[in-house]
């Protein structure tokens, strides 16, 4: 067919020609004076002759015109190969395009639906008016960073980038490499974490109930982290005002209340030694201060270097899908640290507020006496005051809140002390090597059926894509 009927054409009409041609140059060598017996003879050895030469002339063109047929036929079948080829992997990329777009856009429709049924399901004929106006306000104001972050899983999900959790950069010195990964491993999960005593031992320094101790430990944290990812700057934030409501707030509030029975209750007299042995008596009131004054600074820091850091543990798409995330999520996904300011801000005011509870106990001392025994057990009163006052940032410690209220997604540190997302315990060594890949949609056998299916539908479709 096509080429390859041309071809045997070909040979056909040369040696047709061939045979023909020499058929007359044998007849013309006949001369008028050579007819008879002895004329004929010499005529038919001419054409003897000239008519092998030339169908041997022949027999090499026609095996030349057949290899060049099947040749040509090759070529045509393997062009034909591979347009079909070509044609199921488009026709497989459209059909998971359309299939990405229809499953995003029914998450979208069932998402859209969850508000209204958790304030159907929250409503209570016998509620008040105005909690019941509260509870569907509350849902309105929250549900829009939920819905953001749902989706982008569910496109992450379907149109996850390959090959992108590898670092790319070079890691730092062995110093902070060996506290990065101590603290913040990438690859163990929570009880892996429990079997390292340098972890446990990292864990339990900054909740030692003794002042100065947390503030002077985030301080070098501070130094080790990578300043330049959001999600270690929060965790470094909600890190230090966690940390600070257990060991500053809850712990000191026992040591205080353990401190004031010793020096009062416990001796059972008229007279008390509290201003050498109760709260807060011992120790310089300079040091305590600033230990107190660089809690506030190091977290404002933190969150002013939020403007200049970027989101390593996010997940980026193929291209595939496009995920409007300024309109899902009102603006508040795409500010570095979401809510988080507005808890600084209440932090920043509470701290004021402890602060002028010091500075009006050192105006009631005669001449301003600041290193009194009064003014340090009111200093030891307004630090446990100012880390109780930092609960709200124990409840951003949570996985779930942390997720909605800053929409920072985790990092971690290898053992070169990159930071790069967790990938959790490694149960098998050769799950670390197969390279993770993102399984079609649709199998090339599931689109040859298809295609079949499509050629029997419309039977001119194969041939007229041939041609």
């Amino acid at each position: 067919r096509g080429e390859s009927g041309e071809g045997g054409m070909k040979v056909w009409s040369a040696a047709s020609s061939a045979v023909g041609g020499a058929v007359s140059s044998g007849v013309s060598r006949i001369s008028p004076g050579q007819e008879g017996e002895e004329g004929h003879s010499s005529a038919a050895f001419h054409v003897y002759h000239h008519g092998s030469a030339v169908a041997g002339m022949a027999v090499g063109v026609a095996s030349s015109a057949a290899g060049t047929a099947v040749t040509m036929t090759r070529d045509v079948a393997s062009q034909q190969a591979q347009k079909a080829a070509n044609l199921a992997k488009h026709l497989r990329e459209l059909i998971e395009t359309w299939l990405r777009h229809k499953m995003m856009a029914t998450t979208e429709r069932i998402v859209d639906k969850i508000p209204g049924i958790a304030k159907h399901s929250m409503e209570d004929p016998d509620m008040p008016r105005w909690v019941s106006r509260g509870k569907d306000r509350a849902i309105d104001a929250s549900w829009p960073d939920a819905r953001s972050e749902i989706l982008w899983e569910m496109a992450v999900l379907l149109d996850r980038h390959p090959n992108q959790d590898e670092p790319t950069e070079k890691g730092c010195d062995c110093f902070r490499a060996f506290f990065r990964y101590h603290m913040f491993p990438y690859d163990k999960s929570f009880w892996a974490q429990m079997r390292d005593p340098f972890h446990v031992l990292f864990m339990i320094i900054p909740c030692i109930p003794i002042f100065g101790v947390n503030p002077a430990w985030f301080a070098f944290v501070f130094l080790i982290i990578d300043k330049s990812d959001e999600f270690q700057l929060i965790q470094f934030i909600l890190g230090f005002k966690g940390t600070a409501f257990i060991s500053q707030g809850l712990l000191r509030v026992i040591v205080g209340f353990s401190m004031f029975i010793s020096c009062v209750t416990a001796r059972a007299r008229r007279d008390h030694d509290c201003e050498t042995s109760g709260p807060g008596a011992s120790g310089d009131v300079w040091p305590t201060f600033a230990g107190f004054l660089v809690q506030v600074v190091l977290v404002w820091v933190a969150f002013l270097l939020l403007k200049c850091s970027k989101e390593k543990g996010r997940s980026q798409l193929g291209g595939k899908l496009q995920l409007d995330q300024d309109k899902s999520s009102k603006g508040h996904m795409n500010v570095k640290g979401g809510f988080i300011v507005y808890f600084l801000w209440y932090d920043l005011v509470t701290f004021l507020i402890c602060s002028g509870i010091i500075v009006f106990a050192v105006t009631t001392r005669p001449n301003y006496d600041y290193d009194d025994w009064t003014v340090h057990q009111t200093i030891f009163a307004a630090q446990v005051l100012y880390g109780l006052l930092s609960m709200p940032f124990f409840l951003f410690t949570l996985p779930v809140l942390q997720r909605l209220l800053t929409h920072s997604l985790p990092t971690a540190y290898d053992r070169r002390g990159r930071c790069r997302k967790p990938i959790g315990s490694v149960k098998k060594e050769e799950e670390e090597k197969e390279p993770k890949t993102q399984e079609p949609l649709v199998s090339e056998a599931e689109i040859e059926d298809l295609y079949a299916k499509i050629k029997k539908l419309l039977p001119g479709l194969g041939s007229s894509m041939g041609a």
